[in-house]
C-alpha cells in the first residue's frame, strides 16, 4: 500500500509537540510492515533537503510563503503540500490512501479530493474547543473550528485519539459515530531503556538526590493546567518541605505561572526549564519520582506514555483521555482539575515511594503490551482497508 501522511511537524523537519512524534513513529511502524510511506511536512531549516529517505520513510519537506495571519499561513502550507503531492503522484503513481493530521492539514484532504478521488483519513489529536480550555471563541479560533469541521466532513474516516475526544468531535461537529474510530497514541518505549545516575541529573537543576520530585511536561497554557500544579505546591511543602517541581515546556502562560509561584512564596521549589527534548528530557523522566498532568482538557496525554516508558507513575486529571488510560492506584492516580485534588494525588504518592515505584513498573508493562506503535499501526491499517 502506498500511503501519504500530511503533518505540519515531524521529528525530522520541525518538531513542536506530540503530533510530530505520532506521525513519525506511525510512519516507521507502517514501513516496517512493508508499506511505502511518504510524509509531506514543512521545510525545517534552509539546509534541509526537500526530499530525504529516513528509516525507509520518504520525507517531502515543502517550502511555502509565510504570512502575518497564522491561518492564512497554514493555507499557504497546505497549497505547498498539495502541489508537492501532485508532483510526486505524477512521477511515481497514485497513492492508495491520504492521511491528514489535525486542522492544520484539513485543507489538503478537501483540495486533493476536488480533482483526485483518493481514500482519505483525518486524525484529530485535539479540538480547538479543548485547546481553548473548553471555550468557543471567535476570530481565528472560529476559523480553526471551521477547518476541523472541513476535515471531518471531507474525510471518509475520522480517527480520534481517545473515546473522550470522539464524543467531543461528535458533539461539536455532528460527525456520525460510525465514521469515527478511536485509536490511542503509541510510544517507542525502547528510547527510555538504559541506566542513568538520577542524582547527577538532579544536581544540574539544583535538586537534591533525596528531594521528592514532580515533573510537568507540556505547553504552559490554560488547557494544560500548570497553574493548578503551582497552586498545589504550598499544600505539599507543608508536609514535604524539600519537594521540587520541574516544569518543562513553554507557552503564553509561562510568565503568569512563574509570577504566581513567586506570589505564593514557592518559587524556590520550582524549576522552569523552557522547551527541552531528546535525551535531556528522557533523563528528567528517569530522574523524577512522578509526572503530573493536571490538564483541564486532555484529549489523550502522550506525556503519560512517556512517563510510563521511564517506569514512572502519573498523577493526571480525570478530564478526557487520561481517565481511559490510567488504572487508579495501579499505574497512577486520577485527580480532579483542581489544586487541592492535585495536592492530594502528589501527597498520597509521596507517602509511599515503594508503592509509587510499583505503579511505575505497571505503567511500563502497559506501554510494552498495549501502546506499542506496531499495535497502533495494525489498527490504523484496518481503517485504511475498510
Amino acid at each position: 500500500m502506498r500511503i501519504a501522511l500530511f503533518s505540519w511537524e515531524s521529528l525530522h523537519s520541525i518538531h513542536i509537540g506530540g503530533v510530530g512524534v505520532h506521525v513519525t513513529e506511525l510512519a516507521c511502524a507502517l514501513e516496517r510492515k512493508g508499506h511505502e510511506v511518504h510524509i509531506f511536512t514543512r521545510l525545517g531549516r534552509p539546509d534541509h533537503p526537500y526530499y530525504e529517505r529516513i528509516h525507509g520513510v520518504h520525507y517531502h519537506r515543502c517550502p511555502f510563503t509565510p504570512h502575518f495571519d497564522f491561518v492564512e499561513e497554514i493555507h499557504n502550507m497546505c497549497r505547498s503540500f498539495v502541489h508537492t503531492f501532485f508532483q510526486t503522484e505524477d512521477y511515481i503513481g497514485p497513492f492508495d490512501v491520504i492521511h491528514a493530521h489535525d486542522w492544520l492539514t484539513a485543507d489538503v484532504i478537501a483540495w486533493i479530493k476536488e480533482s483526485r478521488r483518493r481514500k482519505s483519513v483525518f486524525t484529530i489529536h485535539s479540538t480547538e474547543y479543548g485547546r481553548c480550555g473548553n471555550n468557543f471563541f471567535g476570530g481565528n479560533s472560529e476559523r480553526i473550528r471551521h477547518l476541523e469541521w472541513l476535515g471531518t466532513y471531507c474525510a471518509e474516516h475520522v480517527i480520534a485519539v481517545s473515546k473522550s475526544l470522539k464524543n467531543e468531535i461528535m458533539w461539536i461537529y455532528s460527525v456520525p459515530e460510525d465514521k469515527i474510530a478511536v485509536m490511542y497514541n503509541g510510544i517507542n518505549y525502547h528510547h527510555y531503556n538504559g541506566w542513568i545516575d538520577p542524582g547527577a541529573v538532579r544536581r544540574q537543576y539544583g535538586i537534591g538526590p533525596l528531594d521528592p520530585m514532580v515533573l510537568f511536561v507540556g505547553r504552559i497554557v490554560y488547557q494544560k493546567g500548570p497553574d493548578l500544579l503551582v497552586e498545589a505546591i504550598p499544600h505539599i511543602l507543608k508536609f514535604y518541605p524539600n519537594a521540587k517541581f520541574v516544569f518543562v515546556g513553554d507557552g503564553e502562560m509561562r510568565w503568569a505561572v512563574e509570577e504566581k509561584a513567586r506570589y505564593l512564596g514557592v518559587s524556590h521549589a520550582t524549576r522552569f526549564l523552557g522547551f527541552v527534548n531528546g535525551w535531556r528530557l528522557i533523563d528528567l523522566y528517569k530522574s523524577t519520582d512522578c509526572v503530573c498532568v493536571p490538564s483541564r482538557n486532555e484529549p489523550f496525554g502522550i506525556v503519560i506514555l512517556e512517563a510510563w516508558s521511564a517506569g514512572k507513575p502519573v498523577i493526571a486529571s480525570s478530564n478526557g483521555g487520561p481517565s481511559e488510560l490510567i488504572w487508579h492506584d495501579v499505574n497512577g492516580y486520577k485527580v480532579y482539575p483542581h489544586y487541592d485534588s492535585v495536592a492530594w494525588g502528589i501527597g498520597t504518592l509521596f507517602s509511599d515511594f515503594e508503592h509509587a515505584r510499583w505503579m511505575g513498573r505497571n505503567g511500563r508493562v502497559a506501554v510494552e503490551t498495549v501502546f506499542s506503535w506496531d499495535v497502533i499501526a495494525d489498527q490504523v491499517l484496518m481503517v485504511y482497508n475498510s
